[in-house]
Protein backbone atom coordinates (compact mmCIF):
# COMPACT_ATOMS: atom_id res chain seq x y z
CA UNK A 1 0.00 0.00 0.00
CA UNK A 2 1.83 3.11 -1.13
CA UNK A 3 0.67 6.57 -0.21
CA UNK A 4 1.65 9.71 -2.09
CA UNK A 5 0.92 13.40 -2.23
CA UNK A 6 1.51 16.16 -4.72
CA UNK A 7 2.33 19.83 -4.04
CA UNK A 8 0.26 22.17 -6.16
CA UNK A 9 2.52 25.21 -6.12
CA UNK A 10 6.00 23.81 -6.57
CA UNK A 11 7.99 21.08 -8.23
CA UNK A 12 10.03 21.35 -5.54
CA UNK A 13 13.48 -4.95 -10.76
CA UNK A 14 12.58 -7.73 -12.04
CA UNK A 15 13.97 -10.81 -10.24
CA UNK A 16 16.80 -10.66 -12.76
CA UNK A 17 17.54 -7.08 -11.86
CA UNK A 18 17.40 -7.89 -8.18
CA UNK A 19 19.97 -10.60 -8.74
CA UNK A 20 22.13 -8.21 -10.72
CA UNK A 21 22.05 -5.69 -7.90
CA UNK A 22 22.84 -8.29 -5.27
CA UNK A 23 25.75 -9.61 -7.33
CA UNK A 24 27.41 -6.18 -7.26
CA UNK A 25 29.60 -5.03 -4.39
CA UNK A 26 26.85 -3.98 -2.00
CA UNK A 27 27.80 -1.31 0.52
CA UNK A 28 26.15 -1.00 3.88
CA UNK A 29 25.19 -3.36 6.64
CA UNK A 30 22.27 -5.70 6.94
CA UNK A 31 21.21 -8.94 5.31
CA UNK A 32 19.21 -8.51 2.08
CA UNK A 33 15.54 -9.02 2.78
CA UNK A 34 13.49 -11.63 0.97
CA UNK A 35 12.07 -10.45 -2.34
CA UNK A 36 8.75 -12.02 -1.38
CA UNK A 37 8.31 -10.28 1.98
CA UNK A 38 4.85 -9.28 3.13
CA UNK A 39 4.27 -5.94 1.39
CA UNK A 40 0.80 -5.00 0.26
CA UNK A 41 -0.06 -3.26 -3.02
CA UNK A 42 0.05 0.51 -3.03
CA UNK A 43 -3.03 2.21 -1.63
CA UNK A 44 -4.43 3.65 -4.84
CA UNK A 45 -4.10 0.31 -6.67
CA UNK A 46 -6.76 -1.17 -4.40
CA UNK A 47 -9.32 1.14 -5.97
CA UNK A 48 -8.23 0.65 -9.58
CA UNK A 49 -10.99 -0.02 -12.08
CA UNK A 50 -10.41 -1.35 -15.59
CA UNK A 51 -8.97 1.45 -17.70
CA UNK A 52 -11.19 2.98 -20.34
CA UNK A 53 -9.08 2.04 -23.38
CA UNK A 54 -8.68 3.32 -25.89
CA UNK A 55 -9.87 6.68 -24.47
CA UNK A 56 -11.56 9.03 -26.90
CA UNK A 57 -8.96 11.75 -26.43
CA UNK A 58 -6.74 13.49 -28.99
CA UNK A 59 -2.98 12.98 -28.94
CA UNK A 60 -0.60 15.85 -28.14
CA UNK A 61 2.48 16.02 -30.33
CA UNK A 62 5.84 16.48 -28.54
CA UNK A 63 4.48 17.48 -25.13
CA UNK A 64 6.83 19.51 -22.92
CA UNK A 65 6.34 17.44 -19.80
CA UNK A 66 7.13 18.91 -16.40
CA UNK A 67 5.57 16.22 -14.17
CA UNK A 68 4.58 12.59 -14.60
CA UNK A 69 2.82 10.01 -12.44
CA UNK A 70 2.46 6.38 -13.53
CA UNK A 71 -0.02 3.93 -12.03
CA UNK A 72 1.40 0.86 -13.76
CA UNK A 73 3.65 0.01 -16.71
CA UNK A 74 1.16 1.45 -19.22
CA UNK A 75 -1.11 3.99 -17.57
CA UNK A 76 -0.02 7.38 -16.34
CA UNK A 77 -0.84 11.07 -16.05
CA UNK A 78 1.24 14.16 -16.73
CA UNK A 79 1.42 17.95 -16.92
CA UNK A 80 2.86 19.69 -19.99
CA UNK A 81 3.48 23.37 -20.71
CA UNK A 82 2.93 23.49 -24.49
CA UNK A 83 0.74 26.41 -25.59
CA UNK A 84 -1.49 27.22 -22.60
CA UNK A 85 -0.65 23.90 -20.95
CA UNK A 86 -2.11 20.39 -20.94
CA UNK A 87 -3.18 17.79 -18.44
CA UNK A 88 -2.33 14.50 -20.13
CA UNK A 89 -2.74 10.77 -19.81
CA UNK A 90 -1.02 7.83 -21.47
CA UNK A 91 -2.10 4.24 -22.00
CA UNK A 92 1.10 2.98 -23.65
CA UNK A 93 3.76 3.68 -21.05
CA UNK A 94 4.52 7.23 -22.13
CA UNK A 95 5.05 6.70 -25.85
CA UNK A 96 1.87 8.64 -26.68
CA UNK A 97 0.25 11.35 -24.57
CA UNK A 98 -3.47 12.19 -24.83
CA UNK A 99 -5.09 15.53 -24.04
CA UNK A 100 -7.23 15.09 -20.92
CA UNK A 101 -7.35 18.79 -20.00
CA UNK A 102 -10.68 19.84 -18.48
CA UNK A 103 -12.68 21.82 -21.07
CA UNK A 104 -12.08 25.56 -21.06
CA UNK A 105 -9.12 25.38 -18.68
CA UNK A 106 -5.93 27.24 -19.60
CA UNK A 107 -2.79 28.14 -17.73
CA UNK A 108 -1.89 24.54 -16.87
CA UNK A 109 1.74 24.50 -15.74
CA UNK A 110 4.02 24.63 -12.73
CA UNK A 111 1.32 26.05 -10.45
CA UNK A 112 -1.14 23.26 -11.32
CA UNK A 113 -1.64 20.54 -8.74
CA UNK A 114 -2.94 17.07 -9.43
CA UNK A 115 -3.51 13.77 -7.73
CA UNK A 116 -4.18 10.48 -9.54
CA UNK A 117 -5.92 7.79 -7.50
CA UNK A 118 -6.07 5.23 -10.30
CA UNK A 119 -6.18 4.99 -14.08
CA UNK A 120 -9.63 6.58 -14.25
CA UNK A 121 -9.88 8.85 -11.22
CA UNK A 122 -7.87 12.04 -10.85
CA UNK A 123 -8.12 15.60 -9.54
CA UNK A 124 -6.61 18.77 -11.03
CA UNK A 125 -6.28 21.94 -8.96
CA UNK A 126 -6.01 25.24 -10.85
CA UNK A 127 -5.25 28.22 -8.59
CA UNK A 128 -6.89 31.61 -8.92
CA UNK A 129 -4.82 34.76 -9.30
CA UNK A 130 -4.54 35.11 -5.52
CA UNK A 131 -3.16 31.55 -5.19
CA UNK A 132 -5.20 31.10 -2.00
CA UNK A 133 -8.38 29.92 -3.76
CA UNK A 134 -8.90 27.86 -6.88
CA UNK A 135 -10.99 25.44 -8.87
CA UNK A 136 -10.77 21.69 -8.32
CA UNK A 137 -11.61 19.45 -11.30
CA UNK A 138 -12.39 15.73 -10.93
CA UNK A 139 -12.68 12.92 -13.46
CA UNK A 140 -13.78 9.33 -12.90
CA UNK A 141 -13.60 8.19 -16.53
CA UNK A 142 -9.97 8.77 -17.41
CA UNK A 143 -10.33 12.41 -18.46
CA UNK A 144 -13.26 12.01 -20.83
CA UNK A 145 -15.48 14.18 -18.64
CA UNK A 146 -14.87 16.45 -15.66
CA UNK A 147 -16.83 18.05 -12.85
CA UNK A 148 -15.62 21.18 -11.06
CA UNK A 149 -16.04 22.81 -7.67
CA UNK A 150 -14.80 25.97 -5.98
CA UNK A 151 -11.85 25.25 -3.67
CA UNK A 152 -10.99 27.30 -0.56
CA UNK A 153 -7.31 26.86 -1.42
CA UNK A 154 -5.08 27.35 -4.44
CA UNK A 155 -2.17 25.10 -3.62
CA UNK A 156 -0.92 22.57 -1.15
CA UNK A 157 -0.20 18.90 -0.62
CA UNK A 158 -3.15 16.84 -1.90
CA UNK A 159 -3.91 13.22 -1.07
CA UNK A 160 -6.98 11.04 -1.56
CA UNK A 161 -7.30 7.72 0.24
CA UNK A 162 -10.20 6.68 -1.97
CA UNK A 163 -12.65 8.30 -4.38
CA UNK A 164 -14.41 10.15 -1.54
CA UNK A 165 -11.93 10.76 1.28
CA UNK A 166 -9.21 13.34 0.74
CA UNK A 167 -7.08 15.97 2.43
CA UNK A 168 -5.04 18.98 1.51
CA UNK A 169 -2.45 20.80 3.59
CA UNK A 170 -3.00 24.22 2.06
CA UNK A 171 -0.35 26.91 1.87
CA UNK A 172 -1.46 30.10 3.60
CA UNK A 173 1.73 32.12 3.20
CA UNK A 174 5.39 31.90 4.15
CA UNK A 175 8.16 34.26 5.19
CA UNK A 176 11.21 34.53 7.45
CA UNK A 177 11.46 30.75 7.85
CA UNK A 178 7.84 30.28 8.86
CA UNK A 179 4.82 29.00 6.95
CA UNK A 180 1.16 29.18 7.78
CA UNK A 181 -0.89 26.16 6.66
CA UNK A 182 -4.47 24.96 6.90
CA UNK A 183 -5.67 21.36 6.80
CA UNK A 184 -8.89 20.65 4.90
CA UNK A 185 -10.65 17.32 4.52
CA UNK A 186 -13.41 16.10 2.21
CA UNK A 187 -15.78 13.14 2.40
CA UNK A 188 -17.48 13.66 -0.97
CA UNK A 189 -14.63 13.53 -3.47
CA UNK A 190 -13.78 17.22 -3.22
CA UNK A 191 -17.19 18.86 -3.71
CA UNK A 192 -17.02 20.34 -0.20
CA UNK A 193 -14.15 20.82 2.25
CA UNK A 194 -14.01 21.18 6.04
CA UNK A 195 -11.16 23.01 7.77
CA UNK A 196 -9.86 20.92 10.69
CA UNK A 197 -6.59 22.71 11.52
CA UNK A 198 -4.75 25.97 10.94
CA UNK A 199 -1.72 27.60 12.54
CA UNK A 200 -2.44 31.18 11.47
CA UNK A 201 -1.75 33.23 14.63
CA UNK A 202 -4.17 35.96 13.46
CA UNK A 203 -7.12 33.56 13.72
CA UNK A 204 -8.83 32.75 17.02
CA UNK A 205 -9.20 29.05 16.11
CA UNK A 206 -5.50 28.53 15.38
CA UNK A 207 -3.25 25.88 16.93
CA UNK A 208 0.53 25.63 16.99
CA UNK A 209 0.72 21.86 17.48
CA UNK A 210 2.03 21.87 13.91
CA UNK A 211 4.30 24.88 14.39
CA UNK A 212 4.11 28.03 12.34
CA UNK A 213 7.92 27.98 12.29
CA UNK A 214 9.46 25.92 9.50
CA UNK A 215 8.77 25.49 5.79
CA UNK A 216 6.57 22.47 5.13
CA UNK A 217 7.66 20.19 2.26
CA UNK A 218 5.36 17.19 2.36
CA UNK A 219 2.31 15.40 3.79
CA UNK A 220 1.35 11.72 3.88
CA UNK A 221 -1.66 10.00 5.46
CA UNK A 222 -1.40 6.24 5.94
CA UNK A 223 -5.10 5.99 6.73
CA UNK A 224 -7.94 8.25 7.83
CA UNK A 225 -6.38 8.97 11.25
CA UNK A 226 -2.60 8.71 10.98
CA UNK A 227 -0.63 11.25 8.97
CA UNK A 228 2.75 12.98 8.82
CA UNK A 229 3.97 16.42 7.80
CA UNK A 230 7.64 17.10 7.09
CA UNK A 231 9.62 20.27 6.62
CA UNK A 232 12.75 22.15 7.57
CA UNK A 233 13.87 24.90 9.89
CA UNK A 234 17.41 26.17 10.55
CA UNK A 235 17.92 24.45 13.91
CA UNK A 236 20.87 22.11 14.49
CA UNK A 237 19.86 18.59 15.45
CA UNK A 238 16.17 19.18 14.71
CA UNK A 239 14.11 16.87 12.47
CA UNK A 240 10.86 18.53 11.37
CA UNK A 241 8.66 15.42 11.50
CA UNK A 242 5.16 15.81 12.95
CA UNK A 243 2.49 13.14 13.30
CA UNK A 244 -1.29 13.19 13.86
CA UNK A 245 -3.48 10.37 15.11
CA UNK A 246 -6.80 12.20 14.85
CA UNK A 247 -7.00 13.00 11.16
CA UNK A 248 -5.01 16.24 11.31
CA UNK A 249 -6.78 18.04 14.15
CA UNK A 250 -3.74 17.92 16.45
CA UNK A 251 -0.04 17.20 15.89
CA UNK A 252 3.07 16.22 17.85
CA UNK A 253 6.72 16.09 16.87
CA UNK A 254 7.97 12.54 16.33
CA UNK A 255 11.58 12.02 17.32
CA UNK A 256 14.15 10.08 15.31
CA UNK A 257 17.15 8.46 16.93
CA UNK A 258 20.08 10.60 15.81
CA UNK A 259 23.67 9.83 16.84
CA UNK A 260 25.20 12.48 19.07
CA UNK A 261 27.92 13.13 16.50
CA UNK A 262 25.25 14.65 14.21
CA UNK A 263 24.02 17.18 16.75
CA UNK A 264 25.46 20.09 14.73
CA UNK A 265 23.87 18.94 11.47
CA UNK A 266 20.65 20.28 10.03
CA UNK A 267 18.09 17.87 8.58
CA UNK A 268 15.28 17.91 6.06
CA UNK A 269 12.96 14.90 6.14
CA UNK A 270 10.66 14.36 3.18
CA UNK A 271 7.16 12.88 3.18
CA UNK A 272 7.27 9.18 4.05
CA UNK A 273 6.10 6.46 1.68
CA UNK A 274 3.94 3.63 3.01
CA UNK A 275 3.37 0.12 1.70
CA UNK A 276 0.98 -1.29 4.26
CA UNK A 277 2.75 -1.27 7.64
CA UNK A 278 6.13 -0.91 5.92
CA UNK A 279 7.33 2.63 5.34
CA UNK A 280 10.33 4.62 4.15
CA UNK A 281 11.28 8.08 5.40
CA UNK A 282 13.83 9.97 3.24
CA UNK A 283 16.12 12.25 5.22
CA UNK A 284 18.52 14.82 3.78
CA UNK A 285 21.56 15.68 5.89
CA UNK A 286 22.96 19.20 5.53
CA UNK A 287 26.60 18.58 6.37
CA UNK A 288 28.70 21.43 7.78
CA UNK A 289 30.95 22.62 4.97
CA UNK A 290 28.28 22.89 2.31
CA UNK A 291 27.49 19.33 1.17
CA UNK A 292 24.37 17.21 1.50
CA UNK A 293 23.65 13.49 1.68
CA UNK A 294 20.46 11.46 1.62
CA UNK A 295 19.69 8.56 3.91
CA UNK A 296 16.54 6.56 4.62
CA UNK A 297 14.80 5.57 7.85
CA UNK A 298 12.34 2.67 7.74
CA UNK A 299 9.36 1.54 9.78
CA UNK A 300 7.84 -1.92 10.16
CA UNK A 301 4.98 -0.87 12.44
CA UNK A 302 3.09 1.70 10.40
CA UNK A 303 5.21 4.68 11.44
CA UNK A 304 5.09 4.18 15.22
CA UNK A 305 8.89 3.87 15.21
CA UNK A 306 11.57 4.67 12.63
CA UNK A 307 14.94 2.91 12.30
CA UNK A 308 18.08 4.19 10.58
CA UNK A 309 21.80 4.76 10.97
CA UNK A 310 23.12 7.81 9.09
CA UNK A 311 26.61 7.22 10.55
CA UNK A 312 27.14 3.69 9.16
CA UNK A 313 30.76 3.89 7.89
CA UNK A 314 30.03 1.41 5.09
CA UNK A 315 26.96 3.13 3.73
CA UNK A 316 26.72 4.43 0.18
CA UNK A 317 26.72 8.22 -0.09
CA UNK A 318 23.48 8.97 -1.94
CA UNK A 319 22.90 12.42 -3.43
CA UNK A 320 20.41 11.88 -6.27
CA UNK A 321 16.66 11.66 -6.74
CA UNK A 322 14.98 8.57 -5.30
CA UNK A 323 12.08 6.29 -6.20
CA UNK A 324 10.57 3.23 -4.51
CA UNK A 325 8.32 0.75 -6.31
CA UNK A 326 7.51 -1.20 -3.15
CA UNK A 327 8.83 -1.63 0.37
CA UNK A 328 11.96 -3.44 -0.81
CA UNK A 329 12.94 -2.08 -4.21
CA UNK A 330 14.27 1.45 -4.58
CA UNK A 331 16.57 3.54 -6.74
CA UNK A 332 18.70 6.63 -6.24
CA UNK A 333 20.21 8.49 -9.19
CA UNK A 334 21.67 11.93 -9.82
CA UNK A 335 21.55 11.42 -13.59
CA UNK A 336 25.24 10.53 -13.87
CA UNK A 337 26.98 7.27 -14.56
CA UNK A 338 26.41 5.60 -11.20
CA UNK A 339 22.79 4.88 -10.26
CA UNK A 340 22.17 2.86 -7.11
CA UNK A 341 19.53 0.30 -6.26
CA UNK A 342 18.31 -1.48 -3.14
CA UNK A 343 16.46 -4.79 -2.90
CA UNK A 344 16.14 -4.87 0.87
CA UNK A 345 14.27 -1.72 1.81
CA UNK A 346 17.22 0.71 1.90
CA UNK A 347 19.31 -1.45 4.23
CA UNK A 348 22.05 -1.53 1.60
CA UNK A 349 22.63 -0.20 -1.91
CA UNK A 350 24.42 -1.57 -4.96
CA UNK A 351 25.76 0.44 -7.87
CA UNK A 352 25.03 -0.14 -11.57
CA UNK A 353 26.28 1.50 -14.73
CA UNK A 354 23.97 3.87 -16.60
CA UNK A 355 23.30 3.66 -20.33
CA UNK A 356 22.76 7.42 -20.57
CA UNK A 357 24.02 10.55 -18.88
CA UNK A 358 21.38 12.94 -17.53
CA UNK A 359 23.75 14.83 -15.24
CA UNK A 360 22.29 18.19 -14.34
CA UNK A 361 19.09 17.45 -16.25
CA UNK A 362 17.27 14.75 -14.27
CA UNK A 363 14.05 16.28 -12.90
CA UNK A 364 11.94 13.27 -11.89
CA UNK A 365 12.48 9.55 -11.37
CA UNK A 366 9.81 6.93 -10.74
CA UNK A 367 9.32 3.16 -10.88
CA UNK A 368 6.30 0.87 -10.65
CA UNK A 369 5.97 -2.91 -10.27
CA UNK A 370 5.06 -4.77 -13.44
CA UNK A 371 4.10 -8.27 -14.46
CA UNK A 372 6.33 -11.31 -13.89
CA UNK A 373 8.42 -9.48 -11.32
CA UNK A 374 9.50 -6.73 -13.70
CA UNK A 375 9.95 -3.10 -12.70
CA UNK A 376 9.34 -0.27 -15.15
CA UNK A 377 10.87 3.15 -14.66
CA UNK A 378 10.76 6.62 -16.17
CA UNK A 379 13.30 9.44 -16.07
CA UNK A 380 12.08 12.94 -16.94
CA UNK A 381 14.52 15.74 -17.73
CA UNK A 382 14.10 19.40 -16.92
CA UNK A 383 13.07 21.82 -19.66
CA UNK A 384 16.22 22.87 -21.57
CA UNK A 385 17.21 26.16 -23.19
CA UNK A 386 15.27 25.17 -26.30
CA UNK A 387 12.11 24.82 -24.21
CA UNK A 388 12.00 21.02 -24.46
CA UNK A 389 11.97 18.17 -21.99
CA UNK A 390 12.67 14.49 -22.59
CA UNK A 391 11.35 11.30 -21.07
CA UNK A 392 13.14 7.95 -20.96
CA UNK A 393 11.76 4.53 -20.03
CA UNK A 394 13.41 1.44 -18.61
CA UNK A 395 11.74 -1.96 -18.63
CA UNK A 396 14.54 -3.82 -16.83
CA UNK A 397 14.64 -2.03 -13.49
CA UNK A 398 16.86 0.83 -14.57
CA UNK A 399 19.69 -1.04 -16.24
CA UNK A 400 18.94 0.29 -19.72
CA UNK A 401 16.95 3.32 -20.89
CA UNK A 402 15.25 4.26 -24.16
CA UNK A 403 14.09 7.74 -25.11
CA UNK A 404 10.36 8.11 -25.78
CA UNK A 405 10.19 11.65 -27.13
CA UNK A 406 13.46 12.74 -28.84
Amino acid sequence: MRTKTFFALAILLSTTVACNLKSLPVQGSGTPASLTSQSTPQLRAATNAPALTPPNLPAVTSPILIRIDFLDANHGWGVATNNSGYFLRTVDGGTTWLNATPPGVSGIGYSTGFFALNVNTAWVLVPNADYFTGTLYRTSDGGLTWTSSVAPFGGGFIQFLNAKTGRILADRGAGAGSQSVEMFQTADGGDTWLSVFNNDPTRPDSSNSLPLGGIKNGMTFRDADNGWVTGTRPVDGDVYLFVTHDGGVSWAQQNLHLPAMLSNYQFMPQAPLFFGQEGILPLILDIPGGTTERTFYVTHDGGATWIGDPTDPNKVVLTGLYAFADALHGWSWDGGNNPYGTVNGAQSWGGTGATLDLSGRLAQLMFVPGSSGQFTGWALTSVNDAGLSQIYRSTDGGLTWNILNP
